[in-house]
C-alpha cells in the first residue's frame, strides 16, 4: 500500500514539475497552508440503541508553486481518516457477530404459505462469515468488519480525499488554460439529498444513507480535468468549457455491506442471502470492469452567464453507478438468483439558475437525459431503457423579524422528478416518480446558532423524512450539532411473484425493496444525533 500512494504522489509532482519548467526555469514553492477538523459524531437508533460512533480527523493543505510560465501553481490534498466505533461498543447490533434478520422478510407472505419459504436471512459481513460469498459477490459489497470500522483506509487509498495539481497558462488571447489533475472530486450540479447531474464520482451511501454532505461522501476518483476560460465576449458575460477524463478504475456506489448500520434499501443483506431450504445464494455473479482505456470515463461541460442566468450543457460517457440486476432464469430453473452489470450509460443535460430580482430569489432547473441504463422487470429479468431526470429548485432568503432576529432565514425547496421511458408493467419503479425535499434555516447570536429543518416526501413509496437539528457554533474553532432524523411511511408489502407484474399480484425481490425506496427501507431507523467538531 505504501509503495503504491509514493508512485501516485510521484506522478502528481512529477506532473506539477513538467507544467512549470516547461514554460520558464524559475520554479520554487511557498508555504504549505494547513487546516481541518477532528469530530465525533454519536448517534443512537430507536431499538437498536448506538448505531454510529464515528470519530474522524481531516486535513486539508495546499502547497502554491511559482513559476515564469504558468500562474496559480498548486499541489492541492484532503486526507482523512475515519473510525467507527458502533462495532466494538454494540456488536450485538452491528458488526460480523451480529445477528442480521432479513429487512423485507416482513414485506412477503400474502401469496405463499410462509415468508420464510422464500430467503434464508443475509450473512453479516460475508468475507468473514461465508468465505464462498466472497466468490459470488467478486468484491463488490463484500467489505470486512475493519472495512467498516476504518472506512478510509483500503485498497482504493480513500483516506485519499484529494490529491492533485493545478495550474492556470494565460493564453495570448487573454483566455485561460487550467489543467488540473490528481484525485479528485468533480462537482456537477448544485442539488442536495438526491443527484441529477452531479454522477462524476460515485457516492459512499454506506456513511449514513442519503443524508451526510455529498462533499463527504462522493468517493474520489484519480481524474485529469482541463478548463478553457474564455470570459466575456459580445453575447456572454462569462463562459468556460470544462474536459473530464475519468482515468481510475471503475468504481460504483457503496450502498453498505450487511452488518453495517447503513445499507441503501437493504441491498447489501439481500445480495449475502439465499434461498432457502440450503439452496444457492441469490447473487451468482457480479461482472467486473478490469482497468483499460477502452473502461475509462470521459466528459464534458460548456458554462456560459448571461445576465442573471447561469446555465450549461453536459455530457458525460461512463458506467451505471447503481447495480442492474440480471434475472437468471424462469421459475423451475433458476428462479431468484442473479447477476449484476454495471452497463456504460451516457448522458446529455443541462442546469440554469436563474436569480428573479421580482421574486428576489434564485431559480434552478437541472435535467439529464441517459442512453443505456438497464432497468429490472419481475418476468423479463431487465430491460435497457431511456431515462429522465429533472430537478426544480427554489432558493429564497427572508428576513422575519417575529421569528426573534434580524438575520434572514434560508428557505429552499426541490422537487426530483424520473421518467422511465420504454416503462414496462412488471418493472418495480413507476413510469414518472416525485421527491420533494424542504429546507428552513434560521439564523441567532450573530450567525452562531443555527436552527434548521429538513423534510423529504418520495411519493410513489408514501414515504417520509423529518429531520429537524440546531447547530451552535460559540466560537471560530467549535461547533455542536444535536438532531433528530425520523421516518414514515414505507410500510406496503409485496408478495414473492412467480409470473411477475400485476398479473402475479406483486414484485419478485429484490425489485419490490426499489418500490419503498431509500427513505421508506430506512423507516426502522429513526435516530437521535449529536455531533461534536474542533476545526484549527
Amino acid at each position: 500500500m505504501t509503495k503504491k500512494i509514493t508512485t501516485l504522489n510521484n506522478v502528481a509532482i512529477g506532473v506539477a514539475t513538467a507544467i512549470a519548467m516547461s514554460y520558464g526555469p524559475a520554479v520554487s514553492a511557498g508555504e504549505t497552508q494547513w487546516s481541518g477538523y477532528v469530530e465525533n459524531a454519536t448517534y443512537f437508533r430507536d431499538k437498536k440503541g448506538l448505531s454510529k460512533f464515528r470519530n474522524t480527523a481531516q486535513a486539508e493543505f495546499a502547497k502554491p508553486i511559482e513559476s515564469d510560465g504558468w500562474s496559480n501553481i498548486s499541489i492541492n490534498g484532503v486526507l482523512r481518516a475515519t473510525y467507527d466505533g458502533v462495532y466494538d461498543l454494540n456488536d450485538d447490533e452491528f458488526g460480523k457477530n451480529a445477528g442480521e434478520s432479513y429487512l423485507g422478510e416482513n414485506w412477503h407472505g400474502n401469496n405463499t404459505a410462509s415468508s420464510s419459504a422464500v430467503l434464508n436471512p443475509g450473512v453479516a459481513f460475508p468475507c468473514e462469515n461465508d468465505p464462498a460469498l466472497c466468490n459470488n459477490l467478486d468484491g463488490y459489497m463484500d467489505q470486512d468488519e475493519n472495512d467498516a470500522k476504518f472506512s478510509d483506509f483500503n485498497d482504493e487509498l480513500d483516506f485519499i480525499r484529494e490529491l492533485y495539481i493545478t495550474a492556470d497558462k494565460q493564453l495570448a488571447n487573454g483566455d485561460i488554460f487550467n489543467i488540473t489533475f490528481g484525485k479528485q472530486q468533480v462537482v456537477w450540479g448544485k442539488t442536495d439529498l438526491f443527484r441529477v447531474l452531479d454522477v462524476v464520482n460515485p457516492v459512499d451511501y454506506s456513511r449514513h444513507n442519503i443524508y451526510d454532505e455529498l462533499e463527504d461522501i462522493r468517493i474520489p476518483q484519480w481524474m485529469l480535468t482541463a478548463e478553457w476560460r474564455m470570459g466575456a465576449n459580445n453575447v456572454f458575460d462569462d463562459q468556460n468549457l470544462q474536459f473530464i477524463w475519468n482515468i481510475d478504475k471503475f468504481r460504483p456506489h457503496n450502498l453498505g455491506t450487511c452488518g453495517q448500520s447503513y445499507k441503501m434499501v437493504d441491498a447489501g443483506c439481500f445480495f449475502a442471502s439465499s434461498i432457502q431450504g440450503g439452496g444457492p445464494y441469490v447473487i451468482n455473479d457480479v461482472e467486473e470492469y478490469d482497468w483499460n482505456l477502452k473502461n475509462t470515463q470521459f466528459g464534458m461541460k460548456w458554462e456560459g452567464v448571461y445576465g442573471d442566468a447561469t446555465f450549461s450543457l453536459n455530457a458525460l460517457h461512463y458506467r451505471q453507478q447503481l447495480p442492474s440486476i440480471h434475472a437468471l432464469g424462469a421459475p423451475g430453473s433458476n428462479f431468484g438468483l442473479f447477476d449484476i452489470h454495471f452497463p456504460r450509460v451516457t448522458l446529455l443535460g443541462g442546469a440554469i439558475d436563474y436569480y428573479s430580482m421580482a421574486t428576489d430569489a434564485t431559480w434552478r432547473l437541472e435535467v439529464a437525459y441517459t442512453e443505456g441504463e438497464e432497468q429490472p422487470r419481475d418476468t423479463n429479468g431487465y430491460k435497457e431503457t431511456d431515462m429522465l431526470r429533472y430537478v426544480i429548485g427554489f432558493d429564497k432568503n427572508l428576513i422575519m423579524p417575529s421569528l426573534g432576529t434580524r438575520s434572514a432565514f434560508l428557505i429552499s425547496a426541490q422537487l426530483f422528478g424520473e421518467h422511465i421511458l420504454d416503462h414496462e408493467v412488471d418493472m418495480p419503479n413507476d413510469e414518472d416518480n416525485w421527491i420533494a425535499t424542504g429546507l428552513f434555516k434560521g439564523f441567532y447570536m450573530n450567525n452562531r446558532l443555527s436552527p434548521q429543518i429538513i423534510v423529504a416526501h418520495d411519493f410513489a413509496a408514501k414515504a417520509t423524512a423529518i429531520a429537524p437539528s440546531i447547530s451552535f457554533t460559540p466560537d471560530n474553532h467549535w461547533m455542536f450539532n444535536l438532531a433528530l432524523n425520523v421516518k414514515t411511511g414505507g410500510d406496503e408489502t409485496f408478495p414473492w411473484s412467480v409470473t411477475g407484474g400485476e398479473a402475479g399480484g406483486g414484485q419478485t425481490e429484490p425489485l419490490a425493496r426499489f418500490l419503498n425506496g431509500p427513505i421508506g427501507v430506512a423507516n426502522q431507523e429513526d435516530e437521535i444525533q449529536f455531533t461534536v467538531r474542533y476545526s484549527f
